[in-house]
């Protein structure tokens, strides 16, 4: 995706599922800002998972959500890859 002034001016589904939300909802495609606040909602909520790893240049590379460990299909992964910033 490519984000501009805050927000996702494009999106690419990378697999069939990310191919539909990006056709069907792509003013829901998230930014990495959103991501990140959805994590800290999570953890407010006492999610079971609410947990990132970052890259050394501080980015998020990779986001685990779980709002309840005995609930079928309410994780959520987003893997960062290809990140560059903005002027880079």
């Amino acid at each position: 995706m490519t984000v501009r002034d805050g927000k996702v001016v494009k999106a690419v589904g990378l697999d069939d599922s990310g191919r539909r939300v990006v056709r069907q909802l792509p003013d829901e495609v998230p930014t990495l800002g959103e991501l990140l606040g959805e994590m800290v909602q999570a953890r407010r909520d006492e999610a079971d998972t609410a947990e990132a790893e970052y890259a050394a240049d501080g980015h998020p590379a990779r986001i685990l959500l779980d709002w309840d460990k005995s609930a079928i299909d309410d994780e959520a992964l987003y893997v960062i890859s290809d990140y560059e910033p903005a002027g880079g």
